[in-house]
């Protein structure tokens, strides 16, 4: 009897033992039948940093995309991946479409399970299809690549159902996301026709004219009129630039005769400060670079890599900067096309060098351009402060980075600069459009402003609780 009870006891025991190993197992196991209580901030930036990258080759490549649009879409494309997930964190994250956009977005179904990388990833698979319908080829065909790339590597061991679902949700927000933006009818698909063959240029002294030497008509005159995310009003004013004038004391013509002359001294000397300045901040070389606004995006994305942010972090991040990015295009765009000032060189070949050109060459064989836009603000002087603005506002001002974007690169001088404050990248880019020849200091001062006072604006929007 005693080894019988022995035997029992000893069984019992091991009974036990199973069914505590057992429920161990089926408790690990639902960390993957049911991901719903899977915060996002558990995962790593490679979703977003990855796609993000993959947007800067797209607009390289997709014929239309100059920076503003590039610069729209990346602001949808990013709100649609942070909105994707910021329902799994209602105790950390707001949602913007909610809290200031008024867009009705589908919910989660709470008794259901979601697996949040299979989320964004769907989210953002969808908006790139969608915005890009004109891009080549072979670019189309990343974009698949990529997303089943990830999906393989994130839904491995994941419930079929819950892949499904996750899907499915994904793509909901993003087509949510995209058809509230159809609603803007100025910005929806402007890269279809960049020019508009209706708006005259206003004439007379000062004013902006297509410029040499090829006189293409002006690109998005009707940009100012796209909707905004939250600059308005105010936010967008800033002061009238100089009064015309061939006086050699008026303000414009010194400034312009510094132009002319910083130009000459560096045209045949490459190695100079000045001159890698304004190649490693031009990205106006089209299909060479990405645009303007996806050069502060690629910023952006670098620091997000150097500060090893999560998933959750990564997409409020590139949400915040390319709304901020979005409203600067839409800002400087209609200050242009309200003074609408004339470049430098018409100004310079003009009053003060008649064969003076700039050192701008975007598609690299030698011939010299200036943008087809006028030239008060610089758009990229306004890119940079409103980016610098909200990063600054996430990181703090005083930040190291060393810019890579274009390390590597034969074409023209890419060495990396380092810097130690996002304020001083924001004022370089703004000064390097001078040594180039396409931009008067107002210009860069003006833009400078102008995106400060957007990245004001951006910095009110409560991403965090």
């Amino acid at each position: 009897m005693r080894n019988l009870l022995q035997f029992s006891g000893q069984f019992f025991i091991l009974l036990l033992i199973s069914l505590i190993f057992s429920q161990c197992v089926k408790e690990e196991g639902d960390l993957n039948i049911k991901p719903l209580f899977e915060n996002p901030s558990n995962y790593s930036n490679e979703i977003a940093l990855s796609w993000n990258a993959q947007m800067q080759d797209l607009e390289r490549y997709t014929p239309g995309y100059k920076s503003p649009i590039a610069a729209r879409t990346l602001a949808y494309t990013n709100l649609a991946a942070y909105e994707s997930i910021v329902q799994a964190m209602p105790n950390e994250f707001n949602s913007i479409a909610d809290k200031y956009l008024q867009i009705l977005m589908p919910k989660i179904q709470p008794k259901e399970s979601y697996f949040w990388p299979v989320v964004m990833n769907s989210a953002y698979k969808f908006s790139i299809q969608h915005y890009y319908k004109t891009a080549p080829i072979e670019q189309q065909l990343q974009v698949i690549q990529l997303y089943d790339k990830l999906h393989k590597e994130y839904s491995a061991q994941i419930d079929p159902s819950i892949i499904a679902r996750s899907i499915e949700f994904g793509q909901s927000i993003a087509s949510t996301i995209y058809e509230w933006s159809k609603t803007d009818v100025v910005g929806s698909e402007a890269y279809r026709n960049i020019t508009d063959p209706n708006y005259v240029l206003p004439v007379g002294d000062g004013f902006y004219k297509p410029t040499f030497p090829d006189f293409s008509a002006p690109i998005l005159p009707n940009w100012g009129n796209v909707r905004n995310f939250v600059s308005k009003g105010a936010s967008l004013d800033i002061p009238a630039p100089f009064e015309y004038s061939t006086d050699p004391e008026s303000p414009m013509y010194k400034q312009a005769k510094y132009v002319r002359d910083l130009t000459e001294s560096i045209r045949d000397n490459k190695q100079s400060e000045e001159y890698w300045m304004a190649e490693f901040w031009s990205d106006d070389f089209s299909t060479v670079t990405f645009t303007p606004a996806g050069r502060w995006a690629a910023i952006a994305g670098q620091v997000i890599k150097q500060e090893n942010s999560n998933m959750a972090d990564a997409a409020m991040i590139y949400a915040k900067v390319s709304i901020a990015l979005c409203d600067a295009g839409i800002g400087a765009w209609q200050n242009k096309y309200k003074y609408n000032v004339l470049r430098p060189v018409d100004y310079i070949r003009e009053n003060i060098d008649a064969n003076w050109n700039t050192i701008l060459t975007p598609d690299l064989l030698g011939k010299y351009y200036t943008p087809q836009d006028p030239s008060y603000p610089s758009e990229h002087a306004t890119y940079g402060a409103a980016t610098a603005g909200v990063l600054a506002e996430i990181f703090g001002d005083q930040y190291t980075l060393t810019d890579r974007c274009h390390e590597g690169r034969l074409e023209f001088r890419s060495d990396p600069r380092t810097f130690y404050s996002f304020s001083s990248m924001a004022k370089e880019v703004a000064y390097s459009r001078m040594p180039l020849g396409v931009h008067l200091q107002e210009d860069g001062d003006a833009g400078l402003l102008l995106g400060a006072q957007i990245a004001v604006e951006v910095n009110k929007m409560q991403f965090k609780k």
